[in-house]
């Protein structure tokens, strides 16, 4: 797993874009609005990505997925306002620090 964070506007999702346009993996979304902002943001930035989904549309046939803004999905599916998380780093896990290049 790759965790990639920045500020805002230093890229972040523009990389999602790419690697999951790369690896047709699709990325999951709180909404239908967040999967049309996505498809337009794609378009701009010419990649062709698989269409993003929603919870309601994950199913067994999917077995991975990217996530744009974990904060905005978790925050979105279970309505609440997200304070802090957990992740558990092992040897798969590798930080990209958009910021830092």
């Amino acid at each position: 797993m790759q965790i990639i964070f920045g500020n805002p506007g230093s890229g972040k999702t523009k990389v999602l874009l790419e690697m999951s346009a790369k690896n047709n993996i699709p990325i999951l979304v709180e909404s239908d609005a967040r999967v049309q902002r996505l498809m337009v943001k794609a378009q701009g930035y010419g990649v062709k990505i698989p269409a993003p989904i929603t919870i309601n549309q994950l199913n067994d046939g999917i077995k991975a997925v990217y996530i744009d803004d974990v904060k905005r999905l978790v925050e979105g599916v279970l309505h609440v306002d997200l304070k802090a998380i957990t992740i558990n780093r092992d040897e798969e896990c590798e930080v990209v620090d958009l910021d830092a290049r």
